[in-house]
C-alpha cells in the first residue's frame, strides 16, 4: 500500500513538474520528460537534507549548503543534457528548424526559467515537501504499515522497524539507538533528525532523549517508565508526553 501510494505521488509530481516547464515551449512529450530530470533532485533532497545534524549548528548549515549545491549541479547537468536531446530530436525530425536551431546555426539557449537557480530550488522543494507529507499521511493513516530505517552503525549497515526502536539517547556526537532485543546501534546521525525520520508514535521528552509511546508504561510529571523497568527524565521544556 506505501509503495503503491509513494509509485503514485512521484508520478503525479512528473506531470505537476512537466505542466511547470510546458510554458518554456516544450511539447507534452518533451515537457514530460524534462519533468522526470527534477525527480533525481526532489528525492535527494527528501531523504539527504533529514538527515544533516545540527548538533553543531555551522556544520549542520555547511552540511545543508553543501547537498543543496550537489543537487544544482546535478540538476543543470540533467536539465542541460535534457534540452540538448530534446533539440536533437527535433533536428532529426525536422532538419533545419527554427524550433532546434537559430539563424547562426548554434544551438538554441536554454529556456531562462530552466537556469534560474531560485526556480529549481522551489520546484524541487515542493515536491520534496510533497512527498514527506504523504509518508506522514501513511504513517497515521495506516500506523500498521511501516519502512524500515536504515542507518549505521560501528561501520555496518543496520536496518530496523520503527516499531522495534524502544527509544533514542543523544550522548555529545552520538545518539544510541536502543533496539527491543537490547541491542544499544551508535550512530552519528542528531537526535533532532531522528524525530523528524521517525514521526509519530515517537515523543521527545528530553533533549537527548526521543521515545517511542509503544513502550510506555507509566509516566509521571518530570519522568517516563519504560518497559524493560527504564526510567528516563522528562525535561519541562519537552512535557507533551500525552495518556
Amino acid at each position: 500500500m506505501r509503495t503503491l501510494v509513494t509509485i503514485l505521488y512521484w508520478m503525479l509530481s512528473v506531470v505537476i513538474a512537466a505542466l511547470v516547464v510546458s510554458s518554456a515551449g516544450y511539447t507534452f512529450q518533451e515537457s514530460v520528460l524534462m519533468g522526470t530530470m527534477f525527480l533525481p533532485g526532489a528525492l535527494g533532497a527528501k531523504y539527504l537534507l533529514p538527515k544533516v545534524s545540527f548538533q553543531k549548528r555551522s556544520e549542520g548549515i555547511q552540511g545543508v549548503i553543501y547537498i543543496v549545491l550537489a543537487i544544482l549541479v546535478l540538476e543543470y547537468l540533467l536539465i542541460y543534457a535534457t534540452n540538448l536531446f530534446i533539440q536533437d530530436q527535433r533536428h532529426i525530425m525536422e532538419v533545419g528548424s527554427r524550433y532546434s536551431y537559430n539563424r547562426s546555426g548554434e544551438l538554441a539557449p536554454l529556456p531562462a526559467m530552466l537556469f534560474n537557480p531560485l526556480f529549481i530550488s522551489i520546484l524541487i522543494s515542493i515536491l520534496a515537501i510533497g512527498g514527506s507529507l504523504i509518508d506522514r499521511w501513511m504513517t497515521v493513516r495506516h500506523p500498521e504499515i511501516e519502512t524500515p530505517v536504515t542507518f549505521c552503525s560501528m561501520h555496518r549497515k543496520v536496518t530496523l522497524l520503527p516499531s522495534e526502536i524502544v527509544y533514542v539517547e543523544s550522548c555529545d556526537t552520538e545518539v544510541i539507538v536502543h533496539a527491543s532485543d537490547g541491542r544499544e546501534l551508535h550512530n552519528r546521525t542528531g537526535i533532532s533528525q531522528w524525530e523528524s525520520l521517525l514521526g509519530e508514535p515517537f515523543v521527545r521528552i528530553h533533549r537527548s532523549f526521543l521515545v517511542n509511546r509503544r513502550y510506555v508504561t507509566e509516566f509521571g510529571s518530570d519522568s517516563v517508565r519504560l518497559m524493560g523497568d527504564i526510567t528516563l527524565p522528562i525535561s519541562r521544556k519537552y512535557q507533551k508526553l500525552q495518556h
